[in-house]
């Protein structure tokens, strides 16, 4: 019998190592998320709340929600930077595979792009803490059970 883990939007067979990435928590003074390598979302204390890096604009502050759905990121922020200018609010769509990280700070130009790359539906997007408390008690994420 074949037994199959999944987990971030990728299948692993129990046989094979799970790449490192997807299971460290953090360090001594941070805590960690892993959505797909190599995007993670961190955080050093409650007042900062939770970063992420990306390329095409340097780091996202103030993540409030997210979710890994088809091997997209997507993610929604309160206060953040965008091009060199902070926003209120903005949701992203981020896809390593395709290269892709687009940023919103118009929601409905969110889901018209969701669309656009194939999403007939809005994914739900999770609350950080519960990201956080899920990802505390299990080895790896798994998007699939969050709610």
């Amino acid at each position: 019998m074949l037994l199959l883990v999944y987990f971030s939007g990728c299948r692993q067979t129990s046989n094979q190592k799970v790449d490192e990435f997807y299971t460290q928590k953090g360090e001594w003074d941070s805590a960690r998320i892993p959505f797909i390598k190599p995007y993670e979302a961190i955080i050093f204390n409650k007042l900062d709340g939770w970063g992420m890096n990306i390329i095409e604009d340097s780091m996202l502050t103030d993540i409030k929600e997210a979710t890994v759905d088809n091997g997209f990121i997507l993610v929604h922020t309160g206060k953040t930077v965008m091009l060199g200018v902070e926003v209120n609010e903005s949701w992203w769509i981020i896809s390593p595979s395709n290269k892709i990280e687009k940023g919103f700070t118009d929601y409905r130009q969110y889901l018209a792009y969701l669309k656009k790359v194939g999403f007939k539906n809005e994914p739900k997007l999770h609350a950080m803490n519960i990201i956080a408390n899920y990802y505390d008690d299990h080895d790896t994420m798994d998007w699939n059970v969050l709610d």
